[in-house]
């Protein structure tokens, strides 16, 4: 009789240990990692700061875009893309229509707390510095005409990279200056 009383126990008690060090699956079919070790976080300084990592910056520089975007604006993506700090950014964008576009930049680096973005168009020029790790980004007034280039000059065995946005708005949306390569006095 006491051989049956253990048994179930012994039962219960090897598969409570066993499922203890395992992930579960949720009836979701995502994995609960509650109960499983936890994954430490890099730390090559020993000074408590975690390492730069490409996916978490880039999902900050996303954030810094997306807090800068502004619904009356109306606007019209006409292109966006990333660089590496390493390798700059160098664009060249056609400004044909009748609407005025908008240049959203921002940056997210390992130690770069600036940027230069330099916009030109024909014989005019005008160099901005951009703050890395804003939350929300930079954004530049360009009247529709001639082609405008956009610039950041490459940091050498920098780390980080440079997010931007260039959309269409309506002319009624323009907020302070309406030509940032021209350039507006305070």
């Amino acid at each position: 009789m006491r051989i049956r009383h253990f048994l179930p126990i012994c039962v219960v008690a090897i598969g409570l240990l066993t499922g203890c060090s395992k992930a579960s699956e949720e009836p979701s079919g995502a994995t609960d990692r509650s109960s499983a070790p936890a994954v430490q976080q890099s730390d090559p300084a020993g000074d408590g700061s975690r390492a730069w990592e490409p996916d978490d910056a880039m999902r900050r520089a996303e954030r810094a875009l997306k807090a800068a975007s502004d619904s009356d604006a109306r606007p019209e993506l006409v292109d966006t893309a990333s660089a590496f700090v390493a390798s700059g950014m160098a664009k060249k964008h056609t400004a044909h229509g009748d609407r005025p576009y908008l240049l959203s930049i921002t940056c997210d680096t390992d130690g770069i707390w600036e940027l230069t973005l330099t916009l030109s168009r024909g014989d005019q020029e005008q160099a901005y510095g951009i703050e890395c790790g804003d939350r929300e980004a930079d954004q530049f007034n360009i009247p529709a005409g001639e082609p405008f280039t956009a610039q950041v000059d490459p940091v050498k065995n920098g780390t980080g990279l440079i997010l931007w946005r260039l959309d269409t708005i309506a002319p009624d949306a323009v907020e302070g200056c309406d030509d940032d390569i021209d350039g507006c006095e305070s």
